[in-house]
């Protein structure tokens, strides 16, 4: 693998074997001089293909431990949440980690009046909502609050796909309309009137 770019210290744009452009994170990748061969691929921890402008800011922007904070998430997330996540959750999560960072260093925490409704709809989303906060007040020696909690299974929720709005089969808002109360209704034993 050619690395081309260097982002920061530790995140550099390569070129695969095909060409393909990539970005690889990995602690020192851009310590040497670029453009260079990358012979040692235990180094990198983690790539991403077809990467947009804005993460490419973002990776700028934010520093790489909260990178490497969110992909630890993002890991916890997918073993104990049953849905396939959004792939890019990594930068989406580690945007907002930096941004409650600034916001607790900066101004009062916000409170989110529906914690208690989110904890109840989404109990995995929750527990992974906890474990970031731990994670990040421990690795970061800081104390978010736990109105984090919800924020952040928020985001879990919000990253997963959604099969149902993807179903080609599904050709207009009444059809769409049908099969949520259908669902709806399988769920709670009713039936509609």
């Amino acid at each position: 693998m050619r690395v081309v770019k260097k982002i920061n210290n530790n995140v550099v744009v390569c070129l695969d074997q095909h060409g393909e452009e990539l970005v690889a994170f990995g602690k020192g990748l851009g310590f040497q001089k670029v453009p260079y061969e990358l012979t040692d691929m235990t180094k990198v921890t983690m790539t991403f293909y077809k990467l947009n402008y804005q993460y490419y800011q973002l990776l700028k922007e934010i520093p790489t431990e909260i990178f490497d904070l969110s992909a630890a998430i993002v890991e916890r997330a997918q073993a104990l949440i049953p849905r396939i996540l959004n792939p890019n959750m990594i930068f989406s999560l580690a945007d907002h980690i930096n941004f409650a960072i600034t916001r607790l260093t900066h101004y009062k925490s916000a409170q989110l009046p529906f914690s208690y409704d989110v904890e109840q709809l989404y109990p995995q989303e929750t527990d992974v909502g906890y474990y970031a906060v731990r994670l990040i007040n421990r690795r970061l020696n800081i104390q978010l609050p736990v109105s984090e909690v919800t924020a952040i299974a928020m985001h879990f929720v919000n990253s997963q796909t959604n099969d149902l709005a993807t179903n080609s089969s599904v050709n207009s808002d009444d059809e769409m309309i049908k099969i949520i109360t259908k669902i709806i209704e399988q769920e709670y034993e009713c039936q509609g009137r």
